[in-house]
Order: structure tokens, then sequence, then C-alpha cells
């Protein structure tokens, strides 16, 4: 199995300016035409942003604002904004400067998989590139149709200008090009994982059933008592030699991922806040349009998480689920320099974690979106309380 397929290479370069080509034995190289492009693309939504948050402002001083009606307001749409572009900015920035490093992972992989002797199928994930570019699509569209009516109703007849937000959207795009190859990635380190502890099971079972039963050894020079106890270890310290290379994997991941997973999991802290408090009001205004809209911005952000998430948990079980596999087997009637060996490998188990992490300060598991979860509730509960009358009904009000 390709850890990069080639239609997310595609995508990322488009949309998230991935600095790497693919070459003829698909092989990752840097792009020099890939970069430039990627340059202009960020530089583009940058300026896209002060434009829209520019014409925003100017709106409201001449009365007819789009977003900004009250200061809570500018703040809100400010920071949903800025953490857009300081996204955006850090995924180009970090992936530009630490290419070599995902170009490693890819070459673990690989003498991994010379290693399990196994070619894993291709992974086709035009399906998955589809359904996330449609999905954005559509939110891009809804917002669009929301900011629009609500600009005709306030007697706006500068419709152009109504839709000054929505070409900065377009970064959710490289926010979905980081979500699809590094889902991809943990997905083929977590099934490496799963292979070598079912590989690992299934040698020390084998050495289980062919050792003569009933017979009581002499353990002598730390020598096998056959030859198909000595095919066991060299296989078993084969796979764990195959085992310690996915956690360097890891370790890679963790040093080219971690920033854009720090950023990806504020912005979406920032949206998910943002989108579930506006939705609040709209449901107490009852506008079909904005519950709509901001229902399903809410809905894809934390979905987005959960799938993030995803493929790093299962990575983490796999690993951790190494040891205590072995501690079951240990006691099962094996050969006593198997038994040596396998002990060895559970002392060096204990030191070595196979974690992805956000730069380090919190692990992407499922109890990140959890306490993330919790974080959210907390803000909008002081929102909700304190902040609600703030905000104007003309903000959540749309033409029906």
């Amino acid at each position: 199995m390709s850890p990069l397929s080639k239609e997310v290479l595609i995508f990322s370069q488009i949309f998230g300016g991935f600095p790497l080509t693919s070459l003829g034995n698909k092989k990752l190289k840097f792009s020099l035409p890939v970069f430039w492009w990627g340059l202009v693309l960020t530089a583009l939504q940058i300026l896209t942003t002060e434009i829209g948050l520019y014409t925003d402002y100017r709106k409201k001083l001449a009365g007819v604002p789009l977003r900004m009606f009250e200061d809570i307001s500018i703040i809100v749409v400010v920071l949903d904004f800025v953490s857009l572009k300081l996204m955006s900015v850090v995924i180009f920035i970090s992936c530009s400067r630490k290419h070599e490093q995902f170009i490693n992972i890819l070459d673990i992989l690989e003498k991994v998989d010379q290693k399990l002797h196994k070619k894993l199928p291709e992974v086709n994930a035009k399906a998955k590139v589809l359904l996330v570019s449609i999905v954005i699509t559509i939110l891009i569209t809804g917002i669009g149709v929301l900011d629009f009516q609500r600009s005709v109703f306030l007697g706006n007849k500068d419709y152009i200008s109504s839709l000054c937000y929505i070409p900065p959207l377009i970064m959710l795009f490289s926010q979905a090009s980081l979500f699809l190859h590094f889902t991809q990635v943990a997905q083929s380190i977590a099934t490496r994982f799963g292979i070598i502890k079912a590989r690992v099971k299934e040698e020390v079972l084998r050495n289980r059933r062919e050792r003569p039963r009933n017979t009581h050894y002499i353990r002598i020079a730390n020598v096998p008592h056959n030859n198909k106890g000595l095919y066991t270890i060299h296989e078993v310290e084969s796979l764990m030699s195959a085992f310690w290379m996915l956690c360097d994997a890891v370790h890679q991941a963790n040093s080219f991922y971690g920033d854009q997973l720090l950023s990806v999991f504020f912005t979406s802290l920032v949206h998910i806040t943002i989108s579930i408090y506006y939705l609040i009001g709209s449901v107490i205004l009852r506008q079909s349009t904005a519950i709509t809209v901001l229902g399903g911005l809410a809905i894809a952000h934390i979905a987005h998480l959960v799938l993030l998430v995803r493929p790093s948990t299962l990575v983490a079980e796999l690993a951790d689920g190494m040891a205590p596999m072995i501690c079951k087997l240990i006691n099962t009637g094996l050969d006593p320099i198997l038994v040596e060996r396998l002990e060895e490998l559970l002392l060096q188990l204990g030191k070595r974690k196979s974690r992805f992490s956000a730069l380090g300060f919190f692990q992407l598991q499922n109890s990140a979106v959890i306490k993330m979860a919790g974080a959210v509730t907390t803000y909008l509960v002081v929102l909700v309380q304190f902040q609600l009358e703030i905000v104007p009904p003309e903000f959540f009000i749309s033409v029906t």
C-alpha cells in the first residue's frame, strides 16, 4: 500500500502547495514550480483575507456592515479568518521546510515492506478526495448564499462586496489537504503495525505447536533446541526490527506534522465555537437558512477532527498492544531461548512509545477530541450567558 496516493498528492499540490512531485518510480522529490505555486497561493489567500476584512470594516463605517455589526462581531470575524490564515501559512512553510522528513517517512515504510516481504495494494483515494471537495464546495456556497441574503435584507446594493469573505474560504481546501495526506500516512503506519503484530503472534504460536510435548529441555550455551526454534527467533527479531523502524517513522511524522496539527486544532476550536455560538442565535430566531449553513459547518468541523485523530489513535493502540500480547504468549510453553528474546523485547517496548502529537502539547487520540469538546462547551456557556444579547438580531437574519 503506497503511503501517499496520486490523487491525494495532486490535491495537496493544488490547494496546499505541497512542494513534492512524483517520479517515474513513485519516489517523491522537491518541485520548485509547485513550491512557487504554493507561495503565490498562500500570498493570495492572505491578500484576499485582508481585503475581505477591510471591505467589511469600511461597510461598517458606512452603516451597512456585512458581519461586523458590533465590537463582539468584529472580534469574532477577525479571529475566524486570522486563524484560517495562520493555519494556511503554517502548513505551507512547514511542508516546504521539512519536505525531506516526509520523504524519509516514505523511505522507512518502503524498507518495512521489504522486511515484511509483502507488497501492500495501492489505495484508491479518488472517492475520498471527491467527497471532501464536494463537502467544502457546498459549505462555501452555503456561506456565500447566507452572506448575500443578509446583505440584501440590510439594503446593501453592492452585491459584489457582500461576497468579499468567499475567496478567503478557499483556505479550507488547504486544511483538507493536510487532513488527506496525514490520515493516509497514519493509516499506512497503522496497517503495518497490525501486520507485524499478527505475524509475531503467528510465529510464536508456531513455535509452541512445533515444540515436542512432555520433553524436558536442558539449556545449553543459549542455543535453541531445534532448527525450527532458531528460525522462529530469527523471524521474530526481523519483525521487531521492522516494528522499531515504524516507531522511527512515527517520530519523523511528529517532527513533520507537529506544528501543522497544532494550528489545525486551534483553527477547528475557533470555528466550532463560533459556528455553534451563532447556530444557537439562529435557532432562537428560527432562521432556517442560517441554521442549515451553520449547522452543516459545525458538523463538518467536528467530523474533520474525529476522522483526523482516528488513524493516529489506531497507531497507538496497535503499538501499545504488542507488549500485552507478548506477555500472554511468554507463558505458553515456548522455547527457553525464544522466551529470553521476548523478555528483552518487552524491556525495549516499555521505553519506546509510538504516539502522534501536536508539537508535544497533546497526543492525537480520541481523548483530545473529548477535551476539546469540554473546552468548546465552556466557552459556549460563557458566550450564551453574557454576550448573546450584544449581538443584534440583524446578524442572524436572512431573507426567507
